[in-house]
């Protein structure tokens, strides 16, 4: 084991710094000539400081739910790795999932103390495998969107009908994978009961935005059920030990 390496060494928060330096330039930059590009066109001033201010609140909810998603992540991976993972490209199903998956072809689990090769393989693991959607987004997207609507305008029902099973089945492959082993294992168990806790959390959210129409919380349902359902494992964790 090497006794030298750590998952939160200081090298690798000046590595992860640069990255979302690197990210955070580029979002300025950008802002800049939209700005200025908007202002040539005829926008007042007025209405883009409203356009930023409404773009920055429905930005809170999202930036919450990758909050959440960097900590949770921090306990098993340190904190530079998930931030800068979770600050670029990356999404936190895929990189829990990933990271897992390398650290069980290397014979370990997250949450264990790893050597320096063990963690570069689980840093690349997570890297690598996310890098071919940037590429294939700009060259898919459109063909796939285009195929969606041209279903939707045959037949409405079934459009809906087909996304909505593209979408369950994408959800499926993590539900099974957390209900796996709920009879052998007690963190199996605890991920199903977090797993119907986060539902409950959803559907009460759901209820209150349709009887008091409350709107914006369509955009704190997610981030809401999230943080409640990470206190209830907490609490599942200690009652079932």
């Amino acid at each position: 084991m090497d006794k030298t390496f750590s998952i939160n060494h200081p090298l690798l928060f000046i590595l992860a710094g640069i990255c979302v330096a690197v990210v955070i330039l580029q979002s300025v930059v950008f802002l800049v000539r939209a700005w200025k590009r908007a202002k040539a066109i005829g926008f007042t001033t007025e209405k883009l400081k409203g356009i930023a201010i409404t773009s920055a609140l429905f930005s809170i909810a999202p930036a919450i739910a990758i909050g959440i998603g960097v900590f949770t992540l921090v306990g098993s991976l340190g904190l530079p790795l998930p931030w800068v993972r979770l600050s670029v490209v990356g999404a936190l199903t895929y990189e829990l999932s990933a990271a897992e998956t390398a650290a069980a072809a290397l014979g370990t689990k997250l949450g264990q103390v790893f050597t320096a090769q063990q963690f570069s393989t689980i840093a690349w693991t997570m890297t690598v495998g996310i890098t071919p959607g940037v590429f294939l987004i700009p060259i898919l997207c459109k063909p796939i969107l285009s195929g969606v609507s041209k279903i939707g305008q045959t037949d409405k029902k079934w459009g809906e009908l087909f996304v909505n099973s593209i979408f369950i089945g994408l959800v499926a492959t993590f539900v099974g994978k957390s209900l796996s082993g709920t009879t052998v294992s007690t963190e199996g168990l605890v991920s199903s009961l977090v797993l119907a806790t986060s539902a409950v959390f959803m559907v009460i959210c759901g209820i209150l935005k349709k009887k008091l129409k409350w709107e914006w919380l369509s955009d704190y349902a997610l981030p809401i059920s999230m943080i409640l359902s990470m206190a209830c494992a907490i609490l599942y964790t200690n009652l079932l030990g």
